[in-house]
């Protein structure tokens, strides 16, 4: 994670974010164009990223960054929407229902609580993504992401289907994983060639892309 820490000119015009700029927030942050003042404690407890960041101390005679709009955190490199669906977790409009829902929205998650180490929605957002994402998206967010339990799994299950890689999944993948797959796949559609026991394809799999 990249946080700068910038005194931004107060003359400087902000929009304050319509959902995720609380009266009592205790921290401010500044993303694109975008100020977000929430509440300190979730990153502090959650992150081990932020937990550090915070304990840094301040040069003698100024405020901490993100205490006043005019100085806030500036979190370069993170993108407006992917920090509103992030934040939309920590912050639910409802208890009993969720703000976002598709891969899409959960990857933004992902992507965030990966970088910044927040541990539990990591694995909230995994457990979402594990149900709604095919074994070739699991592959992606699998190598992306480090999550080495997805990969050969889904390695496997990508082998042993009957339905060639579609061009958009071979994009996804990319060469090296399509050659790679075309070569498992060559190896076990003749049971002259190899022991098709499911068991026997998944050491195939991992002697192929893990090891």
């Amino acid at each position: 994670m990249t946080l700068q820490h910038s005194l931004l000119d107060p003359r400087s015009r902000f929009n304050e974010h319509p959902r995720f700029f609380f009266p009592d927030g205790t921290v401010i942050f500044l993303v694109e164009k975008t100020l977000y003042r929430v509440h300190r404690y979730f990153f502090e407890r959650d992150s081990a990223i932020f937990a550090s960041m915070f304990t840094l101390p301040s040069a003698a005679g100024e405020r901490p960054e993100g205490e006043v709009v005019e100085n806030p955190i500036v979190l370069e490199g993170v993108n407006k929407l992917d920090f509103d669906r992030f934040l939309s977790i920590l912050y639910p409009i409802s208890f009993t229902t969720r703000d976002i829902g598709s891969a899409e929205e959960w990857t933004s998650v992902l992507s965030l609580a990966t970088r910044w180490e927040f541990t539990s929605l990591r694995e909230l957002a995994m457990r979402h993504l594990f149900a709604m994402a095919s074994a070739v998206e699991r592959i992606a967010l699998g190598q992306r992401y480090d999550i080495p339990s997805w990969l050969v799994p889904a390695y496997t299950e990508v082998c042993e289907r009957k339905d060639p890689l579609t061009l958009a999944e071979g994009r996804l993948l990319g060469i090296a994983d399509v050659i790679c797959i075309g070569q498992v796949r060559h190896s076990i559609r003749y049971s002259s060639n190899l022991n098709r026991h499911h068991d026997s394809i998944v050491e195939l799999v991992r002697d192929v892309f893990i090891s």
